[in-house]
């Protein structure tokens, strides 16, 4: 088993994608473990004007992106930085912008391999669980073993793009004897989703403009409690080369029958086959009308994105809270801070 026992404290941690839902929640793991958190961001005077910075500790931010990494290692306040957490990706389903995806997930990517070697540091690189776990049988669940179930999902760039990125940062890592660990999560949800993207359809249902979903099913975990085993990784003595943080797992239908009791909405009734889903969202597409989501949205949405873990309690301490309590976490948060929501 790998020593849970961490590196001593004392350098800092570099994360990308510091002002968005994961980056927040990182940053307030490291800071509330006594580890210094560098936050990786594009526009420094930006990140600083959030109001949840003093809730995350106030961290340092070194101002650059994903495809500069010299300027912001030579000229960013770093401090003796031993590990990178790379939580930042383009997060978009439409085929309509697959090249932006694919530079973005796979380049970025590349160039913190790079840079954990420029530094000396470890990589915690931060994928997905869709990479290997995308069944059409609900009871179908993807260890770290699993191969790629790249004939499933390549016609959806984000995951594709995944899939390429571990690929070919393994074989980088490799090559410049980087130590790279990949941590897969399912969904994430949980409080503090400022840019209201993660959270999208749990608001859609809160303001009655889900009228109906697809059969199919997934996995969610608590963000803060797939932060907190991220920031294990990053520490510990000798981890493992992947990790999958699986949560609770449900069908898409169950959900919402899980979040209306917090949400004082009924869950929706109606379950409409994938095809005529498929169709009408393509035809709306098509004429420029974005009221349903995306047709990628929904050929994913009639899957099973089943996860499971043979490693995670045990090394990462990755004992997740149950869905009853992050969707009620998430929903209050929601009402409190979402203005589509007032």
């Amino acid at each position: 088993m790998p020593s849970r026992n961490p590196s001593p404290p004392g350098g800092s941690v570099l994360v990308t994608g510091a002002s968005g839902f994961l980056g927040r929640h990182i940053l307030a793991n490291l800071a509330d473990n006594g580890r210094r958190g560098v936050g990786l961001v594009r526009d420094a005077a930006s990140f600083a004007s959030q109001d949840w910075l003093g809730e995350v500790g106030n961290p340092v931010a070194v101002a650059g992106g994903l495809e500069d990494r010299t300027s912001w290692i030579e000229h960013g306040d770093l401090g003796d930085c031993d590990a990178i957490i790379h939580s930042a990706a383009l997060v978009k389903h439409s085929r309509d912008d697959a090249d932006e995806v694919y530079r973005t997930n796979i380049d970025g990517t590349l160039e913190m391999v790079r840079a954990a070697h420029d530094l000396g540091a470890r990589l915690v690189f931060v994928s997905t669980s869709g990479t290997v776990g995308c069944f059409d049988d609900p009871a179908a669940r993807a260890d770290e073993t699993a191969p790629y179930v790249e004939d499933v999902v390549k016609n959806w760039p984000y995951y594709h793009s995944k899939i390429i990125a571990e690929r070919q940062a393994k074989a980088l890592a490799d090559d410049l004897d980087v130590e790279l660990v990949i941590i897969r999560p399912p969904v994430m949800l949980g409080p503090g989703d400022h840019r209201f993207r993660s959270t999208s359809n749990l608001i859609r249902f809160m303001r009655g403009k889900l009228p109906f979903v697809i059969r199919g099913g997934f996995d969610f975990v608590d963000i803060r409690d797939a932060a907190a085993a991220m920031c294990v990784a990053a520490d510990m003595g000798e981890p493992r080369p992947i990790y999958h943080l699986p949560g609770t797992s449900c069908g898409v239908q169950e959900f919402f029958q899980m979040a209306a009791p917090f949400a004082d909405r009924p869950a929706p009734r109606l379950v409409v086959p994938f095809r005529p889903a498929w169709f009408l969202a393509s035809a709306l597409h098509k004429i420029g009308l974005h009221v349903l989501p995306d047709p990628v949205v929904a050929e994913m949405a009639s899957k099973y994105w089943g996860v499971s873990t043979l490693y995670s309690p045990e090394d990462l301490d990755f004992y997740p809270r149950t869905g009853d309590e992050t969707l009620a976490d998430t929903i209050t948060w929601l009402k409190d801070h979402c203005p589509d929501l007032h």
